[in-house]
């Protein structure tokens, strides 16, 4: 595999746009309203971290804090580059940088069929299953407790 690099960026990034077509091709491929599902309240204030590799984003993750708890959410990885350590890698950053602010807890929400991958980082699911309201797939809320 090509040198993998990690890098934080804002919405004014060049990288954005690239890292916003990969989550909308992954999550919300089909929908005619994309791009608003994209722009939900975490998006403009959210740590984005990307993937690259040969200048290319494979890979993205949005972290967002607040008090003592912080969120990940949008985890995308291009198809080619899945159960190829890239979910890892950028998860185990996000996963610094919020033991970096202080957090106590870090929460996500899970496709169900992402739950073992979180939970060999520790999160631990809670509450029951439901379906997103922004694509009706099964997810399950997760959490990660910060000694």
């Amino acid at each position: 595999m090509d040198a993998l690099e990690l890098k934080y960026i804002n919405v004014e990034s060049s990288f954005y746009e690239e890292a916003v077509k990969l989550r909308e091709h992954l999550f919300f491929k089909n929908m005619k309203n994309r791009r608003n599902l994209i722009q939900d309240d975490f998006e403009l204030n959210g740590n984005h971290l990307i993937c690259l590799s040969n200048g290319e984003v494979v890979g993205t993750g949005r972290l967002n804090i607040k008090n003592t708890i912080a969120i990940i959410s949008q985890m995308a990885i291009k198809n080619e580059y899945q159960k190829r350590g890239v979910g890892s890698k950028i998860l185990k950053a996000l996963i610094i940088k919020s033991k970096e602010n202080e957090v106590t807890k870090i929460e996500l929400g899970a496709r169900k069929t992402a739950i073992v991958f979180y939970e060999k980082f520790n999160f631990v699911s809670f509450g029951s299953t439901y379906a997103s309201k922004k694509t009706g797939i099964i997810h399950q809320q997760m959490k990660l407790m910060i000694k």
